[in-house]
């Protein structure tokens, strides 16, 4: 097959032909006349790290002299504290080389392709604090898997760089053994993905393959497709024997894309302090409330903020409060409170706060982190119905869900906003005797941006780039037997 040009890279390089044709770029004309500077590189692509070469000319003799790169820094746009609007971009540029023409005015080196987006980039000489010259290069992705082997259970990891941002380029669909088991994105990370998977099916060699679709699932026909000049990487993994490496958990809590979403301050009376011995914890969990600076010898309500609703039924939502408790400060204003997390919706952190007759004097957040309240039975023949309960699923657009795998193929998704953080299924047990995979992952529910589709699907690079909330993969298993 022929190599495929980038039609970007290809407009620039003919740009630069019919610029030298017409006598306006290169070193001065013999006649004396002023000419044009440019720019060129012995490479039209690279990947991130990979060694280009730049050659310019025309430029101001033996003066200073900048390389920059422009690129995008990317971001997840989110509306007050549930609405999804969609990835957002903007622009930045970087400096990569600083040096001097020499007396010809020329200059040339070498530069490593940054890490970042992936896709087409525009270098362009300065002098002066002036725009002199540009062309460019196409940055294509890389995928690494590992590791390569191990036992039913085991966590495969498969590390992207130089995902791009266009609509084109940025949205990546794993599938296991020709199964489609989620999303790969690169959004808040600037092109570097790190999905996470656990190895399925029988002992043997398993396939996983990396695809590219801005319709949200994989487009089988790649060659055919306007961006064909992107990879759709392939690798084996080896299931070997043995006890499976799996425990049922819900995950520890991974980084919130971009820091999270950005919450409402806090708002307390002067010289009031109030706080909780930790920021997050599960349904029942057991937590102790402190608060100084309160009116003395008080009665003081802890008053809880939540949603109720739904946001399909026609009723909407709205926020309500409960009182969760009361404490009597001392005669210094203090109080030391314990209680149980409420059984309540996850995600957002909940508003609490400290009142006394009626008026607030001390706020704190809370959040409710997902957690597996039931799993019955763990075992037993296929045709098994297997009864699943979690707590702590959300309300807004970006955390109200979850995503079901079974051996790594999507099957569907669960919401818990109906039912106030709470979502109760059941699957049916299926497969050859042995251990099966039962996940659940985060995705988005829904949003304002069309193309590319990530909704309504597993997305598998929840671990930094998930908007919003830091939503923890869920991991379950069945064994299935004779």
């Amino acid at each position: 097959m022929k190599p495929i040009t980038h039609p970007f890279t290809f407009l620039s390089s003919l740009l630069v032909l019919v610029t030298s044709f017409l006598g306006i770029a290169g070193p001065a004309s013999a006649s004396g006349q002023s000419v044009a500077p440019t720019v060129q590189t012995a490479e039209s692509k690279g990947t991130v790290g990979s060694i280009l070469h730049f050659s310019a000319a025309g430029l101001k003799p033996n003066a200073p002299v900048n390389l920059h790169w422009e690129t995008e820094q990317g971001s997840y746009a989110i509306e007050g504290l549930y609405r999804f609007i969609g990835p957002a971009y903007k622009p930045e540029v970087k400096t990569l080389l600083s040096g001097m023409s020499d007396e010809q005015g020329n200059w040339q080196g070498s530069f490593a392709v940054p890490r970042g987006f992936g896709g087409d980039h525009t270098i362009y000489v300065s002098q002066d604090n002036k725009h002199a010259a540009q062309n460019n290069v196409f940055v294509a992705p890389t995928f690494r898997l590992s590791p390569e082997s191990g036992p039913v259970g085991t966590e495969i990891t498969v590390q992207a760089e130089g995902i791009g941002y266009s609509t084109m380029e940025s949205n990546w669909q794993l599938s296991y053994d020709n199964k489609m088991t989620g999303l790969i994105s690169a959004v808040s990370t600037n092109g570097s993905a790190t999905a996470k998977i656990r190895a399925s099916g029988p002992a043997g060699k398993h396939t996983i393959t990396i695809w590219h679709g801005y319709l949200g699932m994989p487009y089988v026909n790649y060659t055919e497709a306007p961006n064909a000049y992107l990879p759709v990487p392939s690798f084996t993994f080896d299931v070997t024997g043995g006890p499976p490496a799996a425990e049922p958990e819900a995950e520890a809590s991974p980084k919130a894309a971009g820091g999270g979403v950005r919450l409402p301050a806090l708002s307390n009376k002067p010289g009031v302090s109030a706080s909780l011995s930790q920021s997050s914890g599960h349904v029942g969990d057991r937590v102790m409330l402190k608060a100084s600076g309160m009116p003395a010898a008080q009665s003081a309500k802890l008053v809880w903020h939540t949603m109720e609703g739904s946001r399909i039924s026609g009723k909407n939502f709205e926020e309500k409060t409960k009182v969760i408790g009361t404490a009597r400060t001392d005669a210094n204003g203090s109080l030391s409170y314990g209680f149980p997390i409420p059984d309540d919706l996850g995600g957002v952190p909940h508003r609490m706060e400290l009142k006394v007759a009626g008026v607030t004097y001390g706020e704190v957040y809370l959040s409710i982190l997902p957690s597996v309240v039931k799993m019955t039975p763990t075992s037993g023949p296929a045709g098994t119905e297997i009864a699943i309960q979690i707590k702590g699923v959300g309300w807004t657009e970006y955390d109200n869900a979850y995503y079901l795998d079974y051996d790594n193929a999507y099957l569907g998704y669960m919401c818990g906003f109906n039912s106030q953080g709470t979502a109760t299924f059941t699957i049916v047990a299926s497969g050859e005797p042995g251990y099966h995979l039962i996940d659940l992952y985060p995705g988005i529910y829904r949003g304002e941006q069309r193309n590319p589709d990530v909704y309504l699907a597993p997305q598998l690079t929840y671990g930094e780039d998930h908007p919003g909330s830091a939503i923890p993969a869920i991991r379950l298993g069945f064994a299935i037997t004779e």
